[in-house]
Order: structure tokens, then sequence, then C-alpha cells
């Protein structure tokens, strides 16, 4: 019985392993890159990496001659009608 026990511990810690080097496995890296703002007049994309071809980075807004992150607000739900 004692046998059984030790054997299912061991297999639940390799499973546990196999699987947390799967779920990481599964992550891409972003690469980072030097931050460099493409813009427009006032609003801008800094690029801080690449996931594969693809840019990463962050909204910005000029302010006062300064790029600052910009936070995008989630829309105001407008309540459904009764009528």
């Amino acid at each position: 019985m004692r046998m059984k026990a030790v054997a299912a511990a061991v297999f639940a810690a390799l499973l546990i392993v196999a699987a947390t080097a799967w779920v990481t496995a599964q992550a891409v890296a972003v690469n980072k890159v030097p931050p460099k703002v493409m813009t427009g007049a006032d609003v801008g994309f800094r690029v801080e990496g690449l996931r594969g071809d693809t840019p990463v980075g962050t909204l910005v807004i000029k302010v006062n001659g300064e790029w600052v992150e910009a936070e995008i607000a989630p829309p105001n739900p407008r309540a459904l009608s009764t009528r």
C-alpha cells in the first residue's frame, strides 16, 4: 500500500512539472527594442518591443511637448429602453 502512495505522489509531481513546462512553452517572449514613438501631430504609438513581427507598445499623446501614456476609458453602456 505504501508503494502505491509513493508512486502516486511521484506521478503527480511529474504531471505538475510537465504541465508547467508545457504552459511556459506557450508564452511568446517580447524582444525589447529601444523605445521609439511612431507619431502623428499629437497622438503616437511608443514601440517598446516586438512579439515576432508584431510591435508591442503603448498609446501616447503629446501634452506640453512631452509624450505621456494615454489611458483609454471603457465606453459608457446606454440603458436599454423599457418601451
